[in-house]
């Protein structure tokens, strides 16, 4: 027998529910991307996922027909004697789904996908998920669980239906008489985990807690020894608090940070950057420019995102625990990085080996941002960027130095300011213009010269892309350690020293030059600009 994926997913949700759908959604397209969800819900629902952030993987299919119970819970539905009726909607997103596709898996809304589901025994007409759980909780509510049931008989959500009406249980022990009727399989302990397996099992809780555990060089979560493939909870109901946590901590361990950054998304209903609180003194102080003025923009034009102030770390995070470091070098990481799952590393490069600074650490290239990004997109807002033949400067170059680490790679000034056409390079914390004098002369040149700084990479290559200015690279500076590298002769040019630059900007053409800096433009607007780079960059986090 060969196990197939479902070719198809169902769910229904409510508005009460919409963040948890967020979840699954997000888990979902890590493990089945491209694959297709239909989904019955209400308005406000459908409105949650069109605003969410990043867009999920797939193809969502919607029907809008439960507004009636937009504002109800469980609860009231069962006061109103309608919670079966809602309950059996379930066999009609099933039929929806068939009405199109070979089969379907219905999962409820509240589910987070660990692994990919490939486990369908296609030979039969069903397939059902066994609670695990005591005898005398099974005979109250049934032996198999209603929120995962698999088929491709289009004769099923009828006979669910009708079994549920005279079910001792909803739709839940309804699916006793599906199996009855139709050839089946049962899905195994990898499935649908729940916390009623910890509090209602037949094994003691600290048996089926143990049955946990974690590998950091796989990234996955067993049960069993045998990798997870759906956790089945309500990560912010209190009432399961001890099962959420197992399930958490294994996954710290294994540092999976894609389902843990999933997970506190729908925990805290959004995702949530946090940034130092200042002012700090020592490694903690900074200026609150740079990236840290990013966070205030993403959530501007994000729904989704909040940011929270802490004066408890020196360092950037995404919550739960991916640590966006923004410091220019290596020398700001301490012993918190440990409880990174993953570093975004904006300065620098990955190949610095971090995990020679602290212990085994994974570690991924970020983007990287201007100075001041608050008052650069106000420019480009209210100024645009400039044609080819408006450009008065055909080369630039302002910066200063003011430590030895940046003397060292600058200070070459008589050299560089025979072939570039407007330098100015000064010592110490003086600047010679505004900073908003800086970026409008950026935006007058056709290139501009990138020297190292601090760090590998400096807020000059992001702020000449930004306005279609193409950088001309020096030995030293970063180019490839971002989510999208930049690409020689696309983005920028380099030169092994001022001997080369009128040569290399002497090889470029009109036509050529335009197509840089267009490229420049649009990476730009892609990776660092506040309206796209939140989701590219959440994208790149959760899908890549």
């Amino acid at each position: 027998m060969v196990k197939a994926k479902p070719s198809s997913f169902c769910t229904i949700c409510t508005a009460s529910c919409s963040f948890e759908c967020v979840g699954l959604l997000l888990s979902l397209s890590i493990f089945h991307p491209n694959a297709t969800i239909y989904i019955i819900c209400d308005s406000k629902t459908k409105t949650d996922i069109g605003e969410m952030t990043p867009k999920p993987r797939l193809n969502i299919v919607f029907l809008v027909e439960l507004d009636k119970y937009s504002d109800m819970g469980r609860r009231e539905m069962l006061q109103c004697n309608c919670w079966l009726e809602f309950q059996m909607t379930k066999a009609r997103v099933i039929e929806f789904a068939l009405q199109t596709e070979r089969d379907t898996l219905l999962l409820d809304s509240d589910i987070i996908i660990t692994g990919e589901i490939c486990d369908i025994d296609d030979t039969k007409d069903l397939g059902v998920s066994p609670q695990f759980i005591r005898q005398e909780f099974i005979d109250k509510t049934g032996y198999y669980n209603g929120g995962m049931l698999w088929t491709k008989n289009k004769d099923v959500p009828a006979d669910w239906i009708k079994f549920a009406e005279t079910s001792r249980y909803f739709d839940q022990a309804a699916i006793e008489d599906l199996v009855a009727k139709y050839s089946h399989f049962e899905f195994d302990e990898t499935y649908n985990i729940q916390c009623w397996r910890l509090t209602l099992s037949n094994e003691p809780a600290e048996e089926i807690a143990n049955n946990f555990s974690a590998n950091s060089e796989t990234g996955l979560v067993y049960y069993k020894c045998h990798p997870i493939k759906f956790i089945h909870t309500h990560f912010n109901d209190g009432r399961f608090d001890d099962f959420n946590n197992i399930v958490i901590q294994n996954l710290i361990i294994a540092k999976n940070y894609k389902i843990l950054t999933v997970i506190f998304r729908v925990v805290n209903r959004m995702w949530v950057l946090t940034v130092p609180k200042q002012p700090m003194v020592g490694w903690g102080k900074h200026k609150n420019d740079s990236y840290r003025e990013l966070p205030i923009l993403m959530k501007l034009k994000n729904k989704d995102v909040d940011v929270q102030y802490s004066e408890t770390t020196i360092h950037c995070w995404l919550t739960p625990n991916i640590l966006m470091y923004d410091r220019p070098t290596l020398e700001w990481l301490d012993a918190e990085v440990e409880n990174a799952s993953l570093i975004l590393m904006g300065n620098g490069d990955v190949k610095d080996k971090i995990k020679i600074k602290i212990g085994e650490i994974n570690a991924k290239p970020w983007i990287f941002w201007p100075r001041k990004p608050m008052l650069l997109e106000k420019i480009l807002k209210r100024n645009g960027i400039l044609l080819y033949e408006d450009r008065t400067v055909e080369s630039i170059f302002i910066g200063n130095y003011e430590n030895p680490t940046q003397e060292k790679f600058r200070n070459d000034g008589n050299r560089w300011k025979d072939v570039i056409e407007e330098y100015h390079c000064t010592k110490g914390s003086e600047h010679k213009f505004t900073h908003e004098e800086y970026l409008m002369k950026l935006r007058t040149a056709k290139y501009g010269l990138c020297l190292r700084g601090y760090g590998s990479k400096c807020h000059r290559e992001v702020e000449l892309m930004a306005f279609g200015t193409v950088p001309i690279v020096a030995d030293g500076v970063t180019t490839d350690s971002y989510m999208e590298p930049l690409v020689e002769n696309k983005h920028f040019l380099r030169v092994s020293g001022p001997d080369d630059v009128r040569k290399k900007i002497g090889e470029i053409s009109e036509e050529k030059w335009c197509e840089m800096s267009e490229a420049c433009y649009e990476w730009y607007q892609r990776n660092v600009y506040s309206t796209n780079c939140w989701n590219n960059m959440v994208s790149h986090i959760l899908y890549d």
